[in-house]
């Protein structure tokens, strides 16, 4: 098991918090009690939330707060849930009082929070904006991740159709070295395309990528001049093509290859 993967999946700060159901809190006793690395992580989260609660607590007016107590004190409600608190058993107890109180302080920390902010006056539209400027942010991060997510697995499913045919593009006799792959699917009439080995061309130059079928070499664009190896394209699809090949050609492209600077060739099928 991986324990630094282990320490920071997130369960550790949602066992000091209590939030775990107990197999799940027995799972973190037992891997603090096996490994020193987790048990010191509990520890140092623990004290970081406890200092949290202290330092981070905004100031509030004296009379509120004493008026709050007074009226939690006199109030009939609060005797009766005093009463009514159950005891601590004596293995949670064991994790120490800040284990058991700190859901409370939090919650505390919270109301004070809240109390601090609406008795601001002048900033809160600017606290309004803070805030849905970060929400805006975090939302567009979101969506790109989801859209990146959703063509990978387009990429992956279209790779591993059995009707999807690779296509290997070797070296030409001009740069032997040079190696691409054209992933092509007359079924589902897509082309994609990977350069495998494609170092940046020369400046002022731009490799162009051709469909040659019964008619001649047809143009399918020209490339980035910088493609890593893990990219995938998908470029135009075009029906009996019969071959694909690639030429290094002025920045721009060409309407027609020029077969002197042919750099790799695969043939269909």
């Amino acid at each position: 098991m991986n324990i630094q993967q282990y320490i920071t999946s997130g369960i550790l700060e949602l066992y000091v918090l209590d939030r775990l159901e107990p197999a799940e809190m027995r799972e973190v006793e037992a891997m603090a009690a096996r490994f020193p690395e987790v048990k010191a992580e509990i520890d140092q989260i623990e004290l970081s939330l406890e200092g949290f609660a202290m330092t981070d607590a905004p100031e509030v007016n004296p009379d509120i707060l004493d008026r709050l107590l007074a009226e939690t004190r006199l109030s009939p409600e609060s005797e009766k849930l005093t009463d009514e608190v159950p005891k601590v058993p004596a293995e949670k107890a064991s994790r120490g009082l800040i284990g058991s109180i700190l859901p409370w302080i939090v919650a505390i920390v919270g109301i004070l929070g809240l109390v601090y902010f609406f008795l601001q006056a002048g900033n809160q539209e600017e606290k309004l904006n803070v805030l849905q400027a970060r929400y805006d942010k975090l939302e567009k991060d979101c969506n790109e991740s989801q859209q990146t997510l959703r063509s990978t697995q387009q990429f992956l499913n279209d790779l591993t159709n059995p009707s999807t045919q690779e296509i290997i593009l070797a070296g030409s006799e001009n740069t032997p070295e040079k190696s691409a792959i054209v992933f092509y699917n007359p079924a589902t009439e897509k082309t994609l395309f990977k350069a495998t080995n494609l170092p940046p061309p020369p400046t002022g130059k731009q490799y162009q990528l051709w469909a040659i079928d019964g008619d001649g070499p047809k143009d399918l664009g020209v490339l980035a001049t910088n493609l890593a190896g893990d990219v995938i394209l998908e470029v135009s699809y075009l029906t009996g093509v019969q071959a694909f090949a690639i030429t290094l050609e002025d920045e721009g492209g060409k309407p027609a290859p020029d077969l002197s600077q042919l750099q790799v060739i695969g043939n269909v099928g």
